[in-house]
């Protein structure tokens, strides 16, 4: 796969409140459709960027609203690149959790959870590390 020398990006930073992700959400839909992609693939790339920084939210600042977190988006050819930094607490542990549900049965499918299964499952490659005291998980979603 050719690697492209200068991606188009962008850097979001915003502190870690409930109002700020909608934000991130729909800015990242925006700049992906801007790119050509199609409404699927934007849409998807959308929900796995706000399911992390729910996460980040939730886990790595225990749901303190005055955190910084930041948002690289790289928006190549062939694919579309997040990196979604924190400063909080790591996970060592950075993987679904196996839920026990029924899956034909939408009544008892969990509200909560499921964040990292559809990132697991959209996108194409997950990184998670500790880079000096910043959390840094990478996703990407490739495109043929």
């Amino acid at each position: 796969m050719k690697k492209e020398n200068n991606p188009k990006n962008i850097k979001f930073t915003i502190l870690s409140e409930k109002q700020n992700v909608e934000l991130i959400g729909l800015s990242i839909n925006k700049l992906c459709s801007y790119s050509g992609l199609n409404e699927k693939a934007c849409y998807d790339i959308e929900l796995c960027t706000v399911e992390a920084i729910n996460n980040c939210i939730e886990h790595a600042y225990r749901n303190q609203s005055d955190r910084k977190i930041e948002v690289n988006l790289n928006l190549y050819t062939n694919k579309v690149a997040i990196e979604v930094i924190d400063l909080g607490f790591f996970h060592e542990n950075f993987k679904p959790v196996a839920n026990d549900f029924d899956t034909k049965n939408i009544e008892y499918v969990p509200e909560g959870g499921m964040g990292l299964q559809l990132i697991f499952q959209i996108m194409d490659v997950i990184d998670y590390k500790r880079v000096n005291q910043s959390n840094i998980l990478t996703m990407e979603k490739i495109f043929p």
